[in-house]
């Protein structure tokens, strides 16, 4: 089966599959993150806490020059399974974390609900949920 190109979301708000995936040409190496970093993408920031809720976003962008790259590279990530998607530009990016916010809720939610009903979870939050209904 042949690999799709990922999907970047358009400052028009349109979904639209790129002709290749920029990191397509570092493939080779065996570091992702070395490869985020030679096709030109930095640390941006995150919608969730990584690891701590069981859905987040990792969001980079990209450090300029003329390439025609997507502004931003944004991986889905779910505990060790991730997705990428781009967006063209700052307003393409608010609309996809507009987007992706209430499943992102949704889970952490989900998440600390059951770290409640749990007493050998360890949770700091949940443990001073735990005191206030005790």
């Amino acid at each position: 089966m042949t690999k799709k190109n990922p999907f970047m979301l358009t400052t028009s708000d349109q979904w639209v599959e790129l002709e290749s995936d920029p990191l397509a040409r570092f493939e080779h190496l065996e570091d992702p993150d070395e490869a985020v970093k030679r096709a030109g993408y930095s640390v941006w920031g995150t919608l969730s806490e990584k690891d701590l809720t069981p859905l987040w976003l990792e969001i980079y962008r990209h450090q300029g020059g003329l390439d025609a790259d997507p502004e931003f590279m944004v991986l889905v990530c779910n505990h060790g399974v991730d997705e990428t998607v781009y967006a063209e530009s700052a307003p393409a990016m608010m609309s996809l974390q507009a987007r992706w916010a209430p499943a992102i809720q949704a889970a952490a939610v989900t998440a600390l609900l059951g770290e409640l009903e749990n007493d050998r979870t360890f949770s700091s939050f949940a443990g001073l949920v735990r005191k206030a209904l005790a």
